[in-house]
C-alpha cells in the first residue's frame, strides 16, 4: 500500500471489531506520542563540521559589496 486511498480502501475492507480495535490503537499512540517531536540540534551539528570557526555573514557581505 502505498497511497492514502489504498490504506482507506484496506481499513474499510476490515471488519467492524478489527476497525475499532485499528481506531483505539491509532488514537492511544497518538495521545503517547503528542508533545515529543525531537527537532536535530543544528549547534551541535555546525560545531562538529566546523569547529569553533566563526563563518562570516553572507547577506551583509553581499548588501555591502551591492551598496558601492
Amino acid at each position: 500500500m502505498s497511497t492514502v486511498k489504498e490504506i482507506k480502501a484496506a481499513i474499510a475492507a476490515l471488519p467492524a471489531p478489527e476497525r475499532a480495535k485499528l481506531e483505539s490503537w491509532l488514537l492511544n499512540h497518538a495521545e503517547q506520542n503528542l508533545g515529543r517531536v525531537v527537532l536535530p540540534d543544528q549547534t551541535a551539528r555546525r560545531r562538529s563540521i566546523y569547529g569553533k570557526t566563526v563563518l562570516p555573514n553572507m547577506v551583509l557581505l553581499e548588501r555591502e559589496t551591492k551598496s558601492l
